[in-house]
């Protein structure tokens, strides 16, 4: 069920949980994270509404997928759109269909189950407009069919929810990407150009469109339909909407004739056609992807707008990657980083508040979620030539509670001979060679060698702890309780070992 007071008629319709089995086969993307911040006022101190954004990051078979998403006037069809479109994609990657051709479609079909899922109210609200139609004013209207007028302001809070939606697809060591919408997917590359510690530069490039009123190409389009394009541009508004594509919003979809600014238009101003990217070839020196709703890049705005933030460059983009890059040559986690980067921007943008920034009285609910391809080490200063050749991997090590022998008999994947080359495996120890060991998990007693069962294990401790360059510690001792099998899938995981056989 869904709970937002402004979408009653969608939460009788129950349909958030209404998900099939396929979704029972999804598991989390370990090589992902998001976090999120709610909308929030700070001169009267409250937030002005529900939470409104969603998002997901998961993975079915070979298949990984992420989407973040930012509703508006409730919280009903950001809820069903995520579900929706994780159910649809789920469901159209077991076809033949190209992944273009699956984002395109997911988002469609989300778009028209929605329209399925109100079409009584909007027929109600067309019988309703045709028996009223008669009178002259609304103040006529009122007092000759006061029920029906009631009823017709209920119907209308009950469709004009809507969300925006930023979507993309890992495939066959291919990126696929589509949007309807502001919010959006940045990618980030290390330039060729790169070639030490103290000169590392970044390609960031916007991999979405954003769908506006400052959009040329939607301003062209809406002036097809016959609308007056410096007007819509003078306004930055398409009737109620601040975006010209979407999810739902079929108050603005079907009663466009409704607003007078649109009234002339031919046919629906507001549409859900998404951009699709073409494939981009995922290569060895992309960095991170993050997408993220409008709220994150309007608040790095209004701070540079103020001159209150450490700019980067113009471009919000720039900004929020350089956080991001900050983060993940401290942390290499990619929810830590997402958490840290929103407390960060909301700090300083609370901050530029209080010392006078007019811009930065509110902020507005903020979805991040970060993609991570390869990590800092991997894309500088510990490289490795590695190319053409196979790295073999004598590491073997034996359950004492199973008996069970695990091998990987043969790594030919250079980032992966890159980060295990300096780690030998004997035993129940993990013992490095480089000259910055991997660290310890300290017992209590603060031993150099602690013990680590199925229990204190978890995926992300072993991240942060067994490969971060930054320590001085020497090695990590298994308990004898730890399961052999729980490390290697993690390994097999974190860096794609698909060509690993285990014995």
């Amino acid at each position: 069920m869904i709970h937002d007071m402004n979408n009653s008629y969608l939460e009788q319709q129950s349909f958030s949980g209404q998900l099939q089995d396929p979704l029972v086969e999804l598991t989390t993307c370990l090589h992902s994270g998001n976090s999120s911040q709610i909308n929030y006022s700070y001169k009267n101190k409250t937030s002005s509404h529900t939470y409104e954004d969603s998002c997901f990051r998961v993975t079915l078979g070979g298949d990984s997928f992420y989407g973040v998403l930012d509703g508006h006037d409730g919280s009903a069809v950001t809820l069903f759109a995520r579900d929706t479109l994780i159910q649809e994609i789920s469901n159209m990657v077991k076809t033949d269909m190209a992944p273009r051709d699956i984002l395109h479609r997911a988002i469609l079909n989300v778009d028209q189950q929605l329209h399925e899922r109100i079409r009584p109210l909007v027929e109600e609200r067309a019988a309703i407009k045709i028996k009223i139609s008669g009178t002259k004013n609304c103040y006529e209207a009122y007092q000759a069919y006061p029920d029906e007028i009631t009823r017709l302001g209920d119907i209308e809070e009950q469709i004009k929810g809507g969300t925006t939606a930023v979507v993309s697809m890992i495939r066959d060591n291919n990126l696929y990407v589509a949007n309807v919408g502001d919010s959006r997917a940045v990618l980030v590359t290390l330039n060729n150009s790169a070639s030490s510690n103290a000169n590392v530069e970044f390609q960031i490039d916007q991999l979405t469109d954003d769908h506006t009123t400052a959009n040329d190409n939607e301003l062209d389009r809406l002036e097809k339909l016959g609308l007056d394009k410096q007007q819509i541009q003078g306004t930055r508004r398409v009737g109620s909407m601040e975006t010209t594509r979407s999810i739902g919003d079929f108050n603005v979809k079907w009663g466009y004739k409704d607003f007078d600014i649109l009234s002339d238009a031919v046919g629906p101003p507001v549409i859900c056609e998404p951009f699709v990217s073409d494939p981009i070839p995922i290569k060895p020196y992309f960095y991170f992807m993050f997408l993220m709703s409008d709220g994150v890049y309007h608040a790095v705005e209004e701070m540079s707008d103020c001159s209150t933030m450490d700019a980067s460059g113009p471009d919000p983009n720039i900004r929020i990657a350089h956080l991001l890059h900050e983060q993940l040559k401290s942390h290499r986690n990619c929810q830590k980083a997402a958490e840290n980067v929103l407390e960060e921007i909301c700090r300083t943008h609370v901050d530029s508040w209080e010392k006078g920034c007019g811009n930065c009285c509110r902020r507005d609910d903020m979805t991040l979620l970060v993609r991570l391809f390869n990590n800092p080490k991997k894309l500088y200063g510990h490289r490795r030539n590695h190319s053409g050749t196979t790295f073999r991997s004598s590491f073997s090590f034996t359950s004492t509670s199973s008996g069970e022998t695990v091998t990987p008999q043969a790594i030919q994947d250079s980032s992966i001979a890159d980060m295990l080359s300096e780690i030998q495996i004997s035993g129940s120890e993990i013992q490095t060679s480089t000259p910055k060991p991997v660290p310890v998990l300290r017992t209590n007693d603060g031993t150099n060698s602690p013990y680590i069962n199925s229990e204190t294990f978890s995926p992300t401790a072993f991240q942060q702890n067994v490969f971060d360059p930054e320590s001085t510690e020497p090695y990590i001792q298994f308990g004898e309780d730890f399961p052999n099998s729980l490390l290697l899938t993690w390994i097999q995981e974190e860096f794609r070992l698909s060509n690993v056989r285990c014995s």
